[in-house]
């Protein structure tokens, strides 16, 4: 059976730095799950500047890192 549980987080306010943060890791995700290489040259091939990749390109990595990861808990 599945059941799902709210998430007990309060939702934090977007700033304009978390958004491209999150943008680059879903990119980074769908060339991933492509097959693509996923570089900077080829994240600038995807919209996304030299300067962003190197400024935000770590922790978007770690983000779409922690959002492909699915955790299955067994209750026995």
């Amino acid at each position: 059976m599945i059941q799902f549980q709210p998430k007990t987080q309060s939702p934090v306010a977007r700033t304009c730095i978390s958004s491209v943060e999150s943008r680059l890791a879903d990119k980074m995700r769908e060339m991933a799950f492509a097959g693509e290489n996923v570089t900077p040259e080829t994240l600038k091939n995807h919209g996304f500047s030299r300067e962003i990749v190197a400024k935000l390109g770590q922790r978007a990595a770690a983000l779409a890192r922690r959002q492909s990861i699915k955790r299955i808990d067994r209750h026995a």
